[in-house]
Formats: C-alpha cells, structure tokens, sequence
C-alpha cells in the first residue's frame, strides 16, 4: 500500500463527500477502521467481486464473508453489523420524540425503521389518547418475500396497556410498495379484531427502497 494511501482517501471523502467514490472504495474506507495494519483495497475489491456491493457484503452470512481473503471473524461480524449501527444512527435523530404531525414524518420514521433490514418484518406504533407513541414493537419477522402476522398477535400486545389507537408497518425487501392482496386482508382482519376493544387502526404503513406509502392515503 502506497505511503499515505489511508490519509488521501480520508481526506478526499471529508472534502468532497463519498457520493463519486467507486464501489470499492467505499467498503475500503469502512475497512479502515476494522483492518489497521493491512492494504484493505484488495480487500475490498474481493468483496465487491463475490458480493456485487457494500449492501450485500454486509447482509451476507458470517461464514460466506470469511470465505473472502483477508476477512478475520472480527471483521466479518462487524460488517453484519454495520446495518444495525445504521439503523440505530439515523433512529437517533429523532431523540425522545414521541408525536408525529404528519403522515410524511411517520412515513419516514418507519423508512429508517426498516434501514438494512433485509426480510419482511411487521412493527405496531402504539399510541394514546393525544398520538403519542407509547411504545414500537417488532411483531413478527419472516423471510425476504413474506411475513405472517395473525389478529391475535397484535391484541396481545395492547391488551391491558393505555393503548389508543395503533399505526401499522411492514416492509417489502424487494422494493415494490404495491400491496399484496394478503397485505390488505391481514390489514382488515386486524382493525375488526381491533375494534371489538376500542382501540382504532390509523394507518398501515408500506416501505420499500428508502419509500413508502400509506394505507390511509390511498384509501385502503
């Protein structure tokens, strides 16, 4: 590795920003900070070459990662976990916000909710009587293409709490935000269950691809 190789490309990413940088060069700058005392851009061509991207490096098996030469355990779980830091950064921004003024702010909220998730999953938004969230909570994950969720999974999680009324939201890995006629069914099933206690179903939230839409906007 050429003296001074690490401080350049640092340098060039604090002045200008990582935006023209080559595939590669990306997951080698990340490298960085997980590999100090080796060249780690052929490190990152390796993986770019097995994987076709950062993306996909880093939601890929442990065991497959270490496959790659030059990939310690270490680094491999760190990569698996760079999603989740992701996740956990851009969640951040929010603080102890617990009340949302739009459908666009809650649209977003469940985008980043879903960063580096990589199989269906279904969160509930739990809020009182003024909007407030109360709690959020991981109801079911599936696989890349589906998630079950039945009524009664979500009434267990209301059930004898200060819950108002409920914001729906799941994932669609693939990136379509059409929803399934299964998507609209469950949904459905669960305002009626929901009823039957009193507490209403606002909205159900689709995200794909850093977009969302909402089931209330298009009167669904």
């Amino acid at each position: 590795m050429a003296v001074g190789h690490r401080e350049r490309l640092i340098d060039k990413a604090l002045e200008f920003g990582i935006e023209s940088f080559q595939k590669h060069e990306v997951l080698e700058l990340y490298l960085f900070t997980l590999i100090p005392r080796m060249d780690t851009n052929p490190i990152a061509h390796r993986l770019i070459k097995k994987f076709g991207s950062f993306y996909n490096a880093c939601n890929a098996p442990v065991e497959e990662l270490l496959k790659v030469k030059g990939i310690g355990r270490r680094t491999a779980q760190q990569l698996k976990l760079f999603p989740q830091i992701t996740r956990a950064y851009l969640l951040s921004a929010y603080g102890d916000k617990k009340m949302f003024s739009s459908i666009e702010e809650i649209g977003q909220y469940c985008v980043n909710l879903y960063c580096g998730r990589v199989n269906e999953a279904m969160y509930m938004l739990c809020l009182d009587a003024n909007k407030s969230i109360i709690k959020q909570v991981l109801v079911a994950e599936g696989t890349p293409s589906q998630v079950f969720v039945e009524p009664r999974q979500i009434i267990e999680h209301v059930t004898y709490s200060p819950t108002n009324s409920v914001i729906l939201c799941h994932n669609h890995p693939g990136g379509t935000l059409l929803p399934s006629q299964n998507d609209i069914e469950t949904t459905q099933k669960i305002k009626a269950a929901l009823a039957t206690i009193g507490i209403e179903l606002l909205d159900h939230i689709i995200v794909g691809k850093g977009s969302f839409i909402s089931f209330y906007e298009c009167n669904l």
